[in-house]
């Protein structure tokens, strides 16, 4: 298979994941309490994270307007393969333990728990060509801060425990080992992310 193909066969699988896992869940949360709580999810960094990779895997098959080509497209796989990859090993570490979802639910996590993540690992290490620097970190991780210091509003403000390490009645002051062990994991997925490249880099020329 040529590597043309590959990619689109990938961001293909990519895009139908994404849209199912996501239209399954806001599909389930509809049913339970209405349009308004089925779009409600969107709340959440899973469903963000793969929102975002679902727009990224739409816009580079349809390459629209040349899309791919462009240099801020460019830098975005890695940023999106490295959110989309703490939402995969944040739910396997943290959350997967204590889950109790069934039926489509758990169909719609798996997919954008598990399937989304590896899949666009696989894509992030065949079709990244760009040469990542460390210092890169900085700005990818602006997203991520952001979202830690919504969690906190809305923990605070509104006692909405998007997850269980925002839970200040439950924890406490330990809420605070928890969001500095999320803002480590963050800086591990990015440095690996840019350190395997620059061994993959090495790799290929050599």
């Amino acid at each position: 298979m040529r590597k043309k193909d590959l990619k689109k066969l990938i961001l293909a699988l990519v895009l139908i994941t994404t849209v199912q896992g996501i239209g399954i869940d806001i599909y389930v949360n509809s049913a339970e309490g209405g349009i308004w709580e089925g779009l409600s999810i969107f709340k959440y960094f899973t469903l963000q994270s793969n929102a975002l990779v679902m727009l990224y895997a739409l816009l580079a098959l349809i390459n629209f307007r040349s899309m791919t080509e462009k240099e801020w497209f460019k830098r975005a796989l890695t940023p999106v393969t490295s959110y989309i990859m703490l939402t995969g090993i944040t739910f396997l570490i943290i959350l997967a333990p204590t889950s109790n979802s069934q039926g489509l639910q758990r169909v719609a996590s798996d997919l954008l728990h598990y399937l989304v993540p590896s899949l666009m690992f696989f894509y992030w290490i065949v079709f990244e060509e760009r040469e990542l620097q460390y210092s890169y970190i900085w700005s990818w991780i602006i997203y991520p801060f952001v979202f830690m210091f919504w969690g906190l509003y809305l923990a605070i403000m509104k006692e909405d425990y998007l997850y269980p390490f925002f839970d200040i009645n439950k924890l406490g002051i330990l809420i605070v080992p928890y969001l500095a062990g999320m803002t480590i994991a963050v800086f591990l997925i990015c440095s690996f992310l840019v350190f395997l490249r620059k061994c993959l880099s090495v790799h290929r020329i050599s």
